[in-house]
Formats: structure tokens, C-alpha cells, sequence
């Protein structure tokens, strides 16, 4: 996807924007972007990948519509399109977008890490893993494998291989409220409580709306409180 030159410095510079957590200056510059080259398609991926990463499905599914009938052979916008209907709950239309996205790229990291949730769901951890293993051979840094493979580390109950996984999808991607509230979790367990803290303030500023969220500072605070009691009682 060629981009003319305005269009290529306002998404780099929305990309770093993103990278330091500045959400709203990356949307900003996401979209000036689209004004300057409505007809590329990376410009609407972009965009629609970030609304779905801030929770806003609704206008991520439009976007990357867009994008799709632009780029209907391009296997990365196929998954995101598929991403943002399910989040909406039409799983239908995902699995139509998802399919596609397998035959656009059979060997792609969206296909291996389609196959390592599949698997996921049925509750086959261990083959999961593998695919999930396959998918950052493909893409190590891509914070939505990197999410996942921690994540199921942690539902596996090794929190010690989990953590640098979770630790390294925030570092990718500080704009994912789901990520930092992991992580958050997985720090207050190592008893990192003004790093945890700072992980769910970041969490809520993103997605102020998210009762979870509330319920994961409140867990917080009481187990500071309890920490405290526990070192002035010995």
C-alpha cells in the first residue's frame, strides 16, 4: 500500500502519537490522513485498528469496511474486519471475514492466531500455545499475539512466563485498556503495587466507562491496605 507523501508523514507521525500512548492526537492525524488519501486503504486500517483497540467497535467496523472494499484481497484488513464484528457480536459476519483472511494468508500470524484462539475456546491450552508460538514467529511483535499467549499463560497458571508477555504487548501497544489491566494484574501479584497502579490509572483514561476497571483499582487498594496491616503486624 503506497502512500502519496502527506499522507505517509501524517501516519508516521500518528504512529509514534500512538506508540506514546497519545490517543487523541493519533486520531487526529489518522484522520487527516484519510482526508489526503481517501482512496488508500492503510489509512482506513489504521484508523479502524486503533478504534478497535479504544473499544469503539462501532466506528472500527465502519472503517475498516472501508478499508475492505479498497483492499477486499488484503489478509490483514480482512482480520481486522473480522475483529470488529466480533466485538459487535455478529460472529456470521466474522467468520466470513475470518475465513477470508485464512485463504488470503494461510501461513500468516491472523491465521495462526485465529487457529491458537480457536483452540483456546475448547479449551485445548497446550495446542493453543503452539499456534500462538507460530503466529510470533511471524509477528513477535504484535501486541494482540503477545496479549493472548500471556494471557493464556496466566489461565494456565504460570504467571512467571506469562508476565513478559503481557509486559511486552503494553510496551507495543499502551493504548489497549484490556492489555494494561492484565498487566496490571499480573504486577499486583508480584506485589508491584505503584506499577499496577499506574497500569489501571492509564486503563481508566482510556475507557473511563469500564466498570472492571473500577473493581480492579478497588481490588488494588485493598490488597495495598491488607500488605500494610500485614507488615505493621509483624
Amino acid at each position: 500500500m503506497a502512500l502519496p507523501d502527506a499522507a505517509s508523514r501524517l501516519m508516521e507521525s500518528a504512529a509514534e502519537a500512538e506508540s506514546q500512548g497519545n490517543v487523541r492526537e493519533a486520531l487526529i492525524r489518522y484522520e487527516a490522513a484519510i482526508k489526503v488519501a481517501p482512496e488508500e486503504p492503510l489509512t482506513h486500517l489504521r484508523l479502524g485498528v486503533l478504534c478497535h483497540r479504544l473499544r469503539d467497535y462501532r466506528r472500527a467496523q465502519q472503517v475498516l469496511a472501508r478499508a475492505a472494499r479498497l483492499a477486499p484481497e488484503d489478509a490483514e484488513v480482512a482480520f481486522w474486519e473480522g475483529r470488529a464484528q466480533d466485538a459487535l457480536g455478529d460472529r456470521e459476519a466474522a467468520m466470513v471475514a475470518y475465513r477470508r483472511t485464512m485463504t488470503l494468508a494461510p501461513a500468516g500470524w491472523q491465521t495462526w492466531f485465529l487457529i491458537g484462539r480457536e483452540h483456546r475456546q475448547l479449551g485445548h491450552a497446550d495446542v493453543a500455545r503452539v499456534a500462538y508460538r507460530r503466529a510470533l514467529a511471524e509477528a513477535p511483535d504484535q501486541a494482540e499475539v503477545l496479549y493472548d499467549v500471556g494471557s493464556l499463560l496466566w489461565e494456565m497458571g504460570k504467571p512467571a512466563e506469562a508476565f513478559p508477555y503481557l509486559e511486552r504487548a503494553a510496551r507495543v501497544c499502551p493504548t489497549d485498556a484490556g492489555i494494561l489491566v492484565q498487566l496490571a494484574l499480573a504486577l499486583a501479584e508480584r506485589r508491584e503495587f505503584a506499577a499496577a497502579k499506574d497500569r489501571l490509572t492509564a486503563a481508566k483514561r482510556l475507557d473511563p466507562g469500564d466498570r472492571r476497571i473500577d473493581q480492579a483499582i478497588s481490588e488494588l487498594a485493598r490488597r495495598q491496605r491488607s500488605g500494610r496491616r500485614r507488615r505493621k503486624a509483624a
